[in-house]
């Protein structure tokens, strides 16, 4: 078989939520951090007929990135052959019992706040983060405003950005880490509970992530 490239970005962002990854038989993948804050799932185009365990996928990446032209794959109960032409990497699987995998590919997500992300959106909130050089950022419901701000939570006098996200008639502030936020870039649609976990969907596909919601956050509905 041949992975596609929309699958390669797929496995290139789930490897920066953890290094490794059970691929289970069948044509999604799941991927879930060390910590369990962070979750992911989506549908491939390809269809694996088997279980197979990578412990370093971005080593894996590295080895399907050996090849000019995109390697065929052929995977074994032990390992996968790599293969272009007259050259071939031969890949072992891991041992499923130390890697970190989901036991379910979603969860459930009460709808106490909803609201979209836009692309755009979210490519500031990750630049700003950046430039702030914050790791904090917050959804906040207040005055019949929906905002997100990013900004240093525990510094009252730290440098901040805000915007305005839309209209709500709740009270509250969510708060995220920003090192939790590992979405590939896309319109979402974040759905969050006040059981402290959240849902971001893709717009264009079945792409979703849940991510845990920080415990100093406030639900005042």
């Amino acid at each position: 078989m041949k992975i596609s490239k929309e699958t390669l970005s797929v496995l290139k962002n789930f490897a920066t939520i953890n290094g490794n990854i059970l691929i289970k038989a069948g044509d999604r993948l799941s991927t879930i951090s060390a910590q369990k804050n962070v979750m992911a799932s989506t549908s491939v185009k390809e269809s694996f007929d088997r279980e197979f365990g990578i412990y370093d996928l971005n080593e894996f990446l590295g080895v399907y990135s050996l090849f000019d032209a995109d390697p065929e794959l052929n995977f074994d109960e032990k390992f996968v052959t790599v293969a272009n032409g007259k050259s071939k990497v031969k890949y072992y699987a891991a041992d499923p019992s130390v890697l970190a995998s989901p036991t379910k590919d979603a969860l459930p997500v009460d709808e106490d706040i909803k609201f979209d992300l836009p692309r755009s959106m979210y490519d500031m909130i990750m630049k700003t983060s950046s430039v702030l050089r914050s790791n904090d950022i917050s959804i906040i419901g207040s005055d019949g405003k929906l905002s997100v701000v990013v900004a240093d939570k525990k510094n009252a006098t730290s440098n901040s950005w805000d915007a305005i996200l839309g209209d709500t008639d709740k009270d509250f502030k969510v708060n995220f880490r920003i090192d939790n936020f590992k979405m590939l870039d896309g319109d979402y649609e974040v759905t969050i509970s006040k059981k402290r976990i959240s849902k971001f969907a893709s717009k264009m596909n079945d792409l979703t992530y849940f991510i845990a919601v920080e415990a100093d956050s406030t639900f005042d509905f």
